[in-house]
């Protein structure tokens, strides 16, 4: 807390500021003592994903010396009163008498010791099941601005403690841009609290009792092209993809062709239907599975038009298996059965109108993602439309046209929509005397998930289950850190499993922060099964890539995981006719090579199971028993 100013010192300030550039202090008697400030959450993914949310003072430190393994203390941490969701809302926060972060030295003194201590305000989901900022948590936004390319400070608030009168303290970016840089002018501060803008030049000192510091959505914004014609829509679009993309020499693109392909059908469209369709054939040339789209023309014209087929499946033997039917659908009325096989579709080989179907929901980073999700939408249509089918089954080849109806069960059956219901993780103990634990995602529930695993696996080691089966089929992804908490009741030690890097603004890709498996209560030493399919993917991937370390787990499945893993806060996309399309913007490498891992191939399972006519119909789990089989042997039982 500082005291009273003397008017003589008072005065030497302001002339100070006349005569030199400076900064304008504006000075309460006491400094600030509480912040108010308001939030706006625009990109999509976060209102969806059930997060508690969180505000509190953060320590900087870490950021302005970019140490991404930094973590505030718990003492350092100042918790604030909200209102509203993480949506939007706002917020109070009172400061401490004395806080307890890191004191950085600006002056490069080494003669004096450090004596600024630097905060934000900011908001975090709170996944780790109590009110702090824990290891493997960060914020979501905060009061500084951040250049989204560099993410380097550039505007907004910072709150500031200095222990004495006259600590030197950053007055300007600099003629780098940027805040907290060897370049930046100084500026004595006030002892005890103030507020700094940072959006002034120079920055202005506030000191205010109560301070208005609204927390900026920086990272992760929505990129909103959407009022824009559709040719500069699609430059605006197409520019801030080739600069940011992670993937382009793993996937040897070569933009200049892409946008030598597509810029001729953006300016031939006339409708948001077609301009959507432009997109989604982009899309498939990148062939990355986290690009997707939500497209309600699409949707209405394209795709909820069946004729009662909501599953098939392609063998390894190129064979293409209807593997469920609606209950007195066109097909069924025309005599198809489940099991029956696929033909002719439109007088095409079946196998080959699969191949040639076109990816409307999102692209594919692998070639068993890509049949997956064309087999989703192979038969789908407009309503009204019809599609000629020959089969064959137990009543010999059979043929017919049918017409579509209103019909998107194939949607709903392939990505779970029907019949998924209960908690995101759930569990029991299997016939065989294992323990199964089911994890429907990470991007569901995410305040509540970890603690509903440790409670699951308590529960299964209380039972005294001599090995353990994650499901993790299906689950497309979400937030890793969850995924590599869970992850932690397997292991006894901290494991650094993935790096980031994202585009810098200047043509390369810089390491930006890390996911490590993060040790956890109640630990599991048994022996550990996981289950995968073509949806296993994002922090999905991450979870089984990381359940391999040390050999910990047998992977099990039909096929490799999904194999797409860019991460995609930061690549959210509304464009005309209210397309929303999502690309990823960073890249997951391993920390000892920085080569990419995991996107386009996958993580392949230890125990394969074929796919095959058999396989797919039967009433039994194949992957599931392989995988209890697998685990019993290895147990000797």
């Amino acid at each position: 807390m500082t005291a009273r100013p003397r008017h003589t010192l008072l005065s030497m300030l302001l002339l100070a500021a006349l005569l030199l550039p400076g900064p304008l202090a504006v000075r309460a008697d006491d400094g600030p003592r509480t912040l108010t400030g308001e939030f706006v959450t625009t990109n999509p993914i976060y209102p969806m994903i059930g997060a508690d949310i969180g505000v509190v003072l953060y320590d900087l430190s870490g950021e302005i010396q970019q140490d991404y393994g930094f973590v505030p203390a718990p003492e350092a941490q100042v918790m604030g009163a909200l209102s509203g969701d993480i949506s939007g809302g706002s917020y109070t926060l009172d400061l401490p008498d004395r806080p307890a972060g890191t004191r950085l030295d600006f002056d490069g003194d080494e003669a004096t010791p450090p004596g600024v201590q630097v905060y934000a305000t900011g908001l975090f989901i709170n996944y780790l099941g109590d009110a702090l900022v824990n290891r493997g948590e960060a914020l979501l936004s905060a009061s500084v601005t951040l250049e989204p390319l560099s993410q380097d400070m550039v505007g907004g608030h910072v709150i500031v403690w200095a222990e004495e009168e006259g600590e030197q303290f950053s007055a300007g970016l600099g003629p780098d841009g940027a805040a907290f840089t060897a370049d930046d002018p100084l500026m004595p501060l006030p002892a005890g609290w103030s507020v700094i803008a940072l959006d002034a030049e120079p920055f202005t000192i506030i000191r205010e009792p109560v301070v208005e510091v609204p927390i900026i959505e920086s990272l992760g914004a929505l990129n909103d092209f959407s009022t824009l014609d559709y040719r500069p829509a699609w430059e605006q679009f197409f520019a801030r993809v080739r600069e940011t993309y992670p993937f382009s020499d793993e996937k040897a693109i070569d933009w200049d062709a892409i946008y030598d392909e597509i810029t001729p059908l953006i300016d031939l469209v006339e409708d948001d239907l077609s301009f959507h369709l432009v997109i989604t054939r982009f899309g498939e040339l990148l062939a990355d599975t986290h690009i997707g789209y939500v497209s309600i023309p699409i949707l209405q014209n394209l795709l909820i038009g069946g004729v009662g087929i909501s599953g098939v499946t392609l063998t390894d033997a190129g064979r293409v298996v209807v593997t469920d039917l609606v209950m007195n659908g066109p097909a069924a009325r025309a005599g198809m059965e489940v099991g029956d096989v696929l033909l002719e579709i439109d007088e095409l080989p079946a196998a080959q109108a699969l191949d040639e179907t076109p990816l409307l929901l999102n692209s594919a980073s692998t070639d068993h993602s890509r049949t997956f999700f064309q087999a989703v939408t192979l038969l789908q249509g407009r309503i009204g439309s019809t599609v000629a089918l020959r089969w064959s089954g137990a009543a010999g080849e059979q043929e017919a046209t049918l017409t579509r109806g209103p019909d998107a069960t194939s949607l709903l059956v392939s990505f779970g929509m029907l019949g998924a219901t209960g908690r995101v993780v759930s569990g029991h103990v299997l016939d065989s005397g294992l323990g199964y634990i089911r994890v429907r995602s990470f991007a569901e529930e995410v305040s509540d998930a970890v603690a509903l695993f440790a409670s699951t696996l308590q529960d299964l080691i209380d039972a005294d289950v001599p090995g353990i089966i994650v499901d993790v089929r299906a689950n497309s992804g979400g937030i890793p850190q969850l995924a590599m908490a869970m992850a932690g009741h397997f292991f006894t030690d901290y494991e650094r499993v993935i790096d980031f890097y994202y585009a810098d603004g200047e043509g390369n890709f810089d390491y930006r922060g890390f996911i490590e498996i993060l040790v956890s209560e109640p630990h599991y030493d048994g022996p550990v099964a996981v289950l995968v399919d073509p949806l296993t993917g994002s922090a999905g991937d991450v979870f089984v890539y990381a359940m391999q370390f040390d050999e910990r787990a047998l992977v099990v499945g039909h096929t490799p995981t999904g194999g797409f893993t860019g991460e995609v806060s930061d690549g959210q996309y509304l464009l005309p006719g209210a397309l929303t399309v999502q690309v990823p913007t960073g890249r997951p490498a391993n920390p000892l090579t920085g080569e990419t891992v995991l996107e386009g191939v996958g993580v392949v399972p230890d125990v394969r199971v074929p796919l095959t006519r058999d396989s797919v119909l039967s009433p039994e789990d194949e992957v599931l028993d392989a995988a209890q089989q697998a685990l019993l042997d290895m147990l000797g039982g």
